[in-house]
């Protein structure tokens, strides 16, 4: 039995092997056109997948770049206004040193105040601080608001919040990108310990209170101390607690007083009639030293009171220089920790790079021996029905 195969079926199938050889043909140039080996996930399924995780793996590496710089930038600025006041506290150290000499004039002090007026405005500037985005460095989460304000009687108030911004910089990695500005300015540890003294004194008087601890931190008492020379030359003190004598005695600069949890030393040279209160503090905050040199420069060099008092604010602005120098470690510490970080994200995105070039790249001298092979093949297919396509019966009657 003679089967019969219609015209239109053998141009049908001779079209559709043209068709497959132009498709493989331009896949060819396709993938010598963009370099790239796998262009559909049909071209190899199973890459296909591993690059697709490699490309998410990517932009995830990317984001937590730009995150890292976004930090970076922004602790960058605050590491700048910190070391910045750092300065600031240790230029007012030294006025306020300088105006406890005794042989300043009037006219000396008005100078010195004026220095000291000076550097609190400037440290005003700076603890009001902002980044290269407008944003408050030293107001905690609520960048938007100004965090300190003063008024006339140069008192200082934070509006800011005490928490502090994060960034994540690595799938199990955050960093501190703020600081509330009322734990670096205003929460500094009190350099005489768990009091803050009040001088009494009288004229002549040296006397300065060197720490005063109390281990019992409930007791809320208000101390005082009050000292006295007996008619045999002797040193008598009296401590006060809430108004009541509690305790006296010979006192004995090498012991100082104690009394319960109460530790109290001093040093210098007292007067009779000398008189110190104990405040509980445990903290104290840098714009209240600024503001009482200010104010304590305005007494006379010959009011002992005033002086120590003087003292206190020496060492007060020494403490907020060592807190200030701490809080600039933590923060060269994040950018230590950033740096890193980013480090690791580039190394990585360079193996994933490489890994992905290996799946995804084309190796052109196989790529251009296929496309001459497909090129070929076409070739000769089109040939081929060329002169078939012609041939019928009535060529040979």
């Amino acid at each position: 039995m003679i089967s019969r195969i219609a015209s239109f079926h053998n141009y049908q199938s001779v079209s559709n092997d043209l068709m497959r050889q132009q498709v493989k043909l331009q896949d060819n140039q396709d993938q010598l056109a963009t370099g790239k080996r796998v262009l559909t996930s049909g071209d190899d399924p199973v890459s296909s997948i591993y690059i697709q995780n490699f490309r998410q793996q990517d932009k995830q590496l990317d984001q937590y770049i730009d995150s890292i710089t976004l930090a970076r930038n922004r602790q960058t600025r605050a590491e700048i206004a910190i070391d910045d006041a750092e300065q600031l506290i240790d230029s007012a150290k030294r006025k306020s040193m300088e105006m406890i000499n005794g042989s300043l004039s009037d006219d000396d002090r008005t100078a010195h105040r004026q220095d000291l007026k000076g550097l609190y405005d400037n440290f005003m500037n700076l603890v009001n601080a902002k980044d290269e985005s407008g944003n408050f460095l030293f107001s905690g989460t609520q960048s938007s608001k100004q965090p300190f304000y003063r008024d006339s009687a140069l008192n200082v108030r934070y509006a800011g919040d005490s928490y502090h911004r994060t960034a994540q910089v690595a799938p199990a990695v955050e960093v501190q990108t703020s600081d509330p500005g009322d734990q670096v300015f205003m929460e500094i540890k009190n350099p005489f310990g768990d009091y803050q003294p009040e001088y009494e004194l009288q004229d002549g008087s040296l006397l300065l209170m060197s720490q005063a601890t109390n281990t019992n931190n409930a007791d809320a008492s208000s101390y005082a101390v009050n000292f006295n020379v007996d008619s045999n030359g002797q040193t008598q003190y009296e401590l006060e607690q809430n108004g009541a004598i509690v305790s006296s005695g010979v006192f004995d600069p090498q012991t100082g007083i104690q009394f319960g949890t109460l530790s109290v030393t001093f040093e210098g040279e007292m007067m009779d009639g000398d008189r110190i209160v104990l405040d509980r503090q445990d903290t104290f905050n840098v714009f209240d030293a600024f503001k009482n040199g200010i104010d304590l420069s305005r007494e006379s060099i010959f009011n002992a009171s005033a002086t120590a008092e003087l003292h206190q604010v020496t060492e007060q602005f020494s403490a907020a220089f060592k807190h200030l120098n701490k809080a600039r470690s933590e923060v060269g510490t994040r950018l230590t920790t950033l740096d890193r970080q980013e480090s690791m994200h580039r190394d990585f995105k360079l193996v994933l790079n490489r890994s992905l070039g290996t799946m995804e790249d084309l190796d052109y001298s196989t790529a251009v021996i296929d496309m001459n092979e497909n090129l070929l093949a076409l070739q000769a297919s089109q040939q081929a029905f060329s002169k078939t396509k012609e041939l019928t019966l009535f060529n040979y009657i």
